[in-house]
């Protein structure tokens, strides 16, 4: 009876753990991880980019009259991003060997007027977006969260493939 009992209790400790790694990783979009934001509010995209072509990043700005401000909301919007388990312990300082063809940007939006989580009014660069080597991170709010896309690969060129349009 008693290894049955135990049995029983391992079962159901595994089907918690399970379930609780499904809903911790479940994919969400922006909006959906961050109510607060609404993408289609936001007034202004920049941020900074390096493509290998020289040692310093290039900085770019994105206004809501360029051609791309849309596009690269909808870039944003329509992604899903999936929580990486990495998050729950401590993260360290990143580093990468640089390879052909590598790139990395760093995209922040603006917003006027946010009610925030903690109740505050928010405004500026409020969401930030790093694409560290294909490496991306989500900062709102003081948090910072490591995340994959879907189709990531294509995903991040193709927002690079914006930026790159705007530099300063």
């Amino acid at each position: 009876m008693k290894k049955r009992m135990k049995a029983i209790f391992i079962a159901v400790a595994i089907f918690c753990m399970a379930a609780a790694v499904l809903a911790y990783t479940r994919p969400l979009t922006i909006e959906q991880r961050y109510p607060a934001l609404d993408l289609s509010q936001c007034t202004l995209i920049r941020g900074y980019f390096n493509d290998g072509t020289s040692v310093e990043a290039t900085n770019f700005t994105i206004a809501p009259d360029d051609p791309h401000f849309d596009e690269m909301i909808k870039l944003f919007q329509s992604a899903v991003f999936k929580t990486r388990l990495r998050n729950i312990f401590p993260q360290g300082s990143k580093t990468h060997l640089y390879e052909d063809g590598d790139f990395k940007w760093f995209v922040m939006f603006q917003f006027e007027d946010v009610l925030s989580p903690n109740g505050d009014m928010g405004n500026g660069d409020m969401l930030h977006i790093n694409n560290f080597f294909g490496d991306v991170d989500l900062f709102f709010d003081g948090k910072q969260v490591n995340c994959s896309v879907k189709n990531q690969e294509q995903w991040l060129k193709d927002v690079m493939s914006i930026i790159v349009q705007y530099p300063d």
